[in-house]
């Protein structure tokens, strides 16, 4: 009696495993034949049965992104959110410039200047100066150097080196005494609104090359000392500016006052007029002028050339000539 019972009851449940079965493969041979949902709005939706309660398609993708599907995309547009600082120098760039004028106890001076800017990398860059001129119909040169990181829209710091050196004058029986100034130092930059602050401050050494005759002592000599120039420039228009500065050098102070108008050219060139003034201890006062012309990748203006192409290096804020008898800076 139990053995009978025992195979009715297989049977029954093979007979209900075979039925769900048949109709498994019923439904999937009716799935088959419908297209699948385009996504998964389609398959919440008539559970839902609110379409405008259900994701949008492209917030799915969002959200999928979470999980790596749309990364790639994401980063992108989050790229963008980020401000990107404009290079410390756009492009290779340069100026030069041609300058006349007149001193205390001098029979004139004259000289042309030429600076280039280079990129070394996006907020690096490098200056190179060079100047040549007279002062008494006395030759003399200088060579400049600028290592610096800038964010045109904040500042600048940088190192700054440089050599001049003058071939002197003599007077009657005194030969010409060549006079040599190395400077080494720190410089920044704050760019606010229409101001440029500088500040140039380091250490100053002059070397006398004082002719081996009886009537010159031994011991003529300028000891090495501190040395500064700071001055603020103000834009009155974006390519008018005034400057105004300190400037202390040879162990004397001065005043200096500048200023440069702009006017462009075409082709990423512009030219300007400008005049600056020193007004110093001991009655070293000199005055010049001349005309600039810049050379960059694009027109700009002139506030931007000093904040995005070279720094400003203007003569008077460090000369490199002397002046008849004394020191001139």
């Amino acid at each position: 009696m139990l053995r009978v019972l025992r195979q009715s009851i297989v049977c029954a449940g093979a007979a209900l495993v075979a039925a769900l079965m048949s109709v498994l493969m019923a439904n999937a041979q009716s799935a088959s034949d419908r297209p699948p949902p385009p996504d998964w709005d389609g398959v919440f939706a008539p559970v839902v049965g609110d379409q405008t309660a259900v994701w949008k398609h492209s917030e799915w993708q969002d959200f999928a992104a979470l999980g790596y599907t749309k990364a790639q995309r994401l980063d992108a547009a989050a790229v963008q959110w980020l401000p990107q600082p404009l290079p410390a120098v756009d492009g290779i760039n340069g100026k030069i410039a041609g300058f006349g004028g007149g001193a205390d106890h001098s029979s004139g001076f004259y000289g042309a200047t030429g600076s280039l800017s280079v990129p070394l990398a996006q907020q690096w860059g490098v200056q190179i100066d060079g100047r040549v001129g007279s002062l008494d119909n006395s030759g003399w040169f200088q060579g400049a150097g600028h290592l610096f990181w800038r964010d045109p829209s904040i500042g600048l710091l940088g190192a700054y080196g440089s050599y001049s050196h003058w071939n002197g004058i003599g007077a009657l029986t005194i030969p010409p005494i060549d006079v040599n100034v190395g400077r080494f130092a720190a410089e920044g930059d704050y760019y606010w609104s229409r101001w440029n602050l500088h500040a140039l401050a380091g250490y100053e050494t002059v070397h006398l090359d004082v002719p081996n005759v009886g009537n010159l002592p031994g011991f003529l000599s300028i000891p090495d000392r501190f040395f500064d120039s700071v001055w603020a420039s103000y834009f009155v228009t974006d390519n008018f500016k005034l400057s105004l500065g300190h400037l202390y050098t040879f162990g004397r102070n001065g005043l200096t006052l500048g200023s440069e108008y702009g006017f462009a050219l075409g082709g990423g060139r512009m030219a300007s007029l400008f005049v600056d003034a020193l007004f110093a201890e001991a009655g070293n006062n000199a005055v010049l002028g001349g005309v600039r012309v810049y050379f960059g990748q694009r027109d700009k203006t002139l506030i931007d050339r000093h904040r995005q192409d070279d720094p400003e290096d203007d003569y008077l804020k460090l000369p490199g000539p002397l002046k008849s008898g004394t020191l001139m800076f």
